[in-house]
Order: structure tokens, then sequence, then C-alpha cells
């Protein structure tokens, strides 16, 4: 327990916040829950909101939202280890502060009790900058992985380009984020971040069965290093054409890498017939070129256009035959009912320069995943994005594989764990009935549980891969050390049973006696060969595991 333990996102991580008055919500939580392995009490129900209600004010907010997360928080054995916040179709959209400016409520949660550096009160319910009636977001993000991009490295330029740079200084990066972890998530805009700064995802679509399906993509994709394309399409119009010169950039840093990345150029309004990973574009009006197309496990999109997550966008008609009923320009949920598994949005008027940097596309290839991705690339926080699908979705990443071999284990007798990964293991966790009991180094722990003969425990063990340099071909800075601390996980029901019967040995004519068995790890070797055999495995496992990297600051990477 002395050992820090990694962040990462994995079960242990995560706070899934739902409409507890919804039915139909309530069932798309377990589904999570059961699918990731989510600790029941990390599940945090509301009460007293409407399904139908499409906003909320700040000051419900405060009441019916933000105050029953904190309380969800506290009541947890390990609060501080929560940095993904999932919320679920059934929770309104959009939260309205007075005076007209309004927020989604997805990042009003994100920055939770963020309060400023000097002064009081919290960022959370309080306005933005605003000139001449217009809103602009003015808070910037803590973690953007860079904001500061290389003129040489753009083939393409428009007015727009500098908000759009991230990319270009990754390419030139050693040393990438380390994997989120709210606690110190740092200070920015005059407010302190640590502790309060979440990573959020929303499972939604045009109903309870996209969200549903949202979860079932993100379970598929993980490790599937999917074979679609990663595509950046110009954009329709020179406004929303503002990430385009990143784009071009960052497909071209991918296909030189080995990836089947592609920049299409002009912009296809009837984009059909491909198999596709990722779709970056711009475009008002798009709705006919996403039905067409099918969606790898794990694809990613985002369309840079002011209406794309309105709440409209969301409501099918009384019967469900038109989907959405009233549409605003061009509803995200089309591209999760088509079949991708994260889709980005803004839920009002967002102006140009706040969706996330294509930078988002190289950083997922990296094996992070699709939450820190977005979050690393976005430049500011408490704006107009939502981001639908699972932030665990990690699909160019291979997951630890994690076992707890014992159903039933001898009261005072050691649990068993044990993990394997290419590049080794860095950490295992164990949990207990939800609270975390045992942390230790390398791929094998004994974790004594203290329990006596009849308790039935519920088993979390959770294992951190190392992270290991990565070289890719063509790249600009060659070798570069990746950070995600990727984690795999499993659940057992243990029982406890009888102690193992103790021989305390018989004395005979001698005086002498028979000593008692040498205890062990209730693991049996080969007739005669003793424990070596089974340890072989263990052995080689442990030298070919490679030397982890050393931890740097996350928030100002090397750049050569």
């Amino acid at each position: 327990m002395a050992l820090p333990a990694l962040a990462g996102g994995g079960p242990a991580n995560v706070l899934v916040v739902y409409n507890a008055d919804d039915a139909d919500a309530t069932d798309v939580a377990l589904h999570y829950r059961d699918a990731r392995s989510i600790p029941a009490g990390q599940l945090c129900p509301l009460t007293g909101i409407d399904p139908a209600d499409d906003a909320i004010s700040a000051e419900d907010y405060a009441l019916l939202v933000l105050d029953p997360v904190e309380g969800c928080l506290e009541g947890l054995p390990q609060p501080d280890d929560v940095d993904y916040l999932v919320l679920v179709r059934g929770l309104p959209y959009r939260v309205d502060i007075t005076g007209g400016y309004s927020v989604s409520l997805d990042m009003a949660l994100q920055v939770y009790r963020a309060s400023p550096v000097i002064g009081s009160g919290q960022l959370a319910g309080s306005r933005q900058a605003n000139s001449s009636g217009t809103w602009y977001a003015s808070i910037d993000n803590p973690v953007l992985i860079a904001s500061v991009g290389y003129e040489e490295d753009f083939d393409l330029s428009n007015a727009y380009m500098g908000w759009y740079v991230a990319a270009s200084a990754v390419s030139r990066m050693t040393r990438l984020p380390d994997t989120f972890s709210r606690a110190d998530a740092g200070i920015a805009s005059g407010y302190s971040f640590d502790g309060n700064l979440f990573v959020v995802g929303r499972l939604d679509g045009f109903d309870y069965e996209d969200a549903r399906a949202l979860v079932d993509r993100a379970v598929a994709a993980d490790g599937s290093y999917p074979t679609g394309t990663l595509l950046c399409m110009e954009s329709a119009d020179g406004a929303r054409g503002a990430r385009d010169p990143e784009c071009e950039l960052t497909t071209r840093l991918l296909a030189d890498a080995g990836f089947d990345a592609e920049w299409l150029s002009p912009h296809d309004s009837a984009l059909s017939g491909r198999t596709l990973a990722a779709y970056y574009t711009g475009a008002a009006s798009i709705r006919d070129a996403i039905a067409g197309n099918t969606y790898a496990p794990g694809a990613m999109v985002d369309n840079l256009t002011s209406y794309g997550a309105v709440p409209q966008n969301f409501r099918c008609s009384e019967g469900g035959e038109t989907c959405p009923a009233s549409e605003s320009q061009t509803s995200i949920a089309r591209w999760v009912r088509a079949g991708a598994t994260g889709v980005h949005g803004t839920v009002a008027e967002p102006l140009n320069n706040v969706f996330p940097n294509a930078s988002a596309l190289l950083l997922y290839t990296f094996g992070y995943n699709m939450g820190e991705s977005w979050l690393f690339s976005t430049r500011f926080l408490y704006w107009q994005s939502t981001w639908l699908g699972d932030p665990l979705t990690t699909p160019w990443a291979t997951r630890p594989t994690v076992s707890v071999p014992e159903v039933e284990i001898p009261e005072g007798e050691p649990l068993i764990v044990e993990a394997a990964h290419p590049d080794g293991i860095a950490e295992l966790r164990l949990y207990v009935d939800g609270v975390r009991v045992e942390v230790a180094s390398g791929d094998r722990m004994e974790a004594a549980l203290g329990r006596v003969e009849g308790e039935v425990l519920e088993v979390l063990a959770v294992a951190v891969a190392e992270d290991v340099p990565v070289a890719r071909e063509g790249w600009p800075a060659g070798e570069v050390s990746p950070a995600p601390a990727v984690q795999g996980w499993t659940t057992a029901t243990v029982t406890v049973g009888p102690p193992l019967p103790q021989d305390t040995g018989t004395l005979d004519d001698t005086g002498g006696g028979t000593p008692p068995p040498t205890k062990g790890c209730a693991c049996g070797g080969a007739p005669g060969g003793g424990a070596w055999p089974a340890l072989l495995p263990l052995l080689v496992l442990g030298l070919r595991r490679r030397a982890r990297t050393p931890k740097q600051d996350r928030l100002r990477p090397e750049v050569e």
C-alpha cells in the first residue's frame, strides 16, 4: 500500500452518473457497469430530473447534479481514484447560467468544483468572456498537450489554423504525457484544477439502444487495432475548415508511420463505401455522407460545426420513425446510429476555435484511451462540448490479462493474483468489495485478506502495463515514449473456506518429531520437481520484461 497507485483508465477510476427516475437510463447504467466491471458502489443515481428536460438552471444543476455527485464520490472508499465520469442519456444537455450564457452539462461537471487560486467562488456556475454580445471560451485547459506548433510542418494554411497546432508539437516530442490523473491537473486561467478536472463521456444517441450500442462497441474495440482508414476530409467551407491544416498534417504523419490514413480533398458531401477508423471534417450539412460507410470498432468522429449536439438533435419523432424529429445542421447522433464508437459535438454555438485538435488521433494511436486523447487535445474548458462514447475505449493498445485462479481460498491463506503483458506489468491492484486492499509492483501478488471462513468476497484485480518506447518509421522524433498506463482487469467471486489442517508433528520414542509441512502458495509442481517448474515461466517473463521509462512532467513534454 506504500506504493503510489498509477493512474490510467479502468473500472476503479469511473463514476457512472445516471437518472434514477428513468428506467431505461438505469438499464444502460447497469449494462455499462457489467461490461466494464465497475464496482457497484460507483454508480451514482440522480433524482428529481425530468428525462425530457433538455436544459437545467444553474441553481438546479448545483442542487440536483453537482451536490449528489459530490455525495457519491465522498461515499466511496477511494474517491480520489475516480478520474472519469460517464453520463447516461436521460440527463439534460445544457446548464443555463444567468445573463444568457450556457455550458454543456458534461463540461460543467468536468471542472467540478475548480476554484480561483486567489479569491473565492467556483468556476461552474460562472460566466465566461463576452465581447459585443458574443460569448467566448476563455478558460485554458491545463492539460492541453501543446499550444505551439512549427510552421514548416504544415502544407496547408488558413486564417484560423493557429488554434490547431498540437499535432505538430506531438510529432516532435520524445515523451508524451503521463496518463490522466485529476489529482495533479494543474493551474490555468487563474483556477486550480488539482482534484477538480474529470474526463467526461456520455452514453447517448437517438435512443437508449444507441447508448447501449456505444458500450458494446467500446468493449469490442479494446486492443482491436482497427484496420479502417483514419480519415480527415477537407471541410465544406472556410470557417469550418479551421482545423484542416492540422488534419492534413496528422494523416500525413500517420501514413508515413505505416497507418492507413488519408487526407481526402475535395470535400465529398456524399461520402460512402468507406471503412473508417476515424472521420474528421467540418460541414453544416453532411447527412448524406454518414450511414453509407462502415465504422471499425473504436472509430472516433468529429465534425467541426456549430450545432451538432444541440438537444433537439437527440430527439426522435413520437413514434420513433424520424430521427431526429427536428434537426439543426447535422446531428452527431447520426454517427452513433451508423456505428461510430465515439463522436464529439457542441450543444450551443461554440465558435470555431474550441474543437479538439487532430492530435487526438495521434495520442489515440499511441495507446491512450479515447477520453484522454480528446481531453489532452482540447484547448478550452467549461464550454459547449459533449463527447459521446465510453472514454475508456482503447483500440490501439493491448490490455494486460489478469487471473485470480482461486474460487475458494482457505482462511488465513493468501489470494494469488497474476498478470501478463508483452511489455511487462508495472503494478497490480486488488479491490475487495470495492475497497482497495493491496497494491504491488510486478506481475504476481499474494494478498493476505484477513477474512474468516464463510465470507463471500467480490474481487476486482487490476494490472497496469509497463510503458515502453515506441519507434515509428518516418516519425520526426524517431523513438517516442508514450505513458498511457494501460489497464487490464478481471473480477471473481471468492469464498473463504475452512483453514488448512495444521500438522503439529507427533513425538516418537526417541523424543524426535515430524516437522510440519512447509507452507506455500497452494500451487503444486510436477512430481519430484519441487517448485522450480512452476516458477520457470514467471522467471522467463521477468527476464523478458522491458525496463520502465522514467516519469517526466506531462504538462511540459520534451520537444526536439
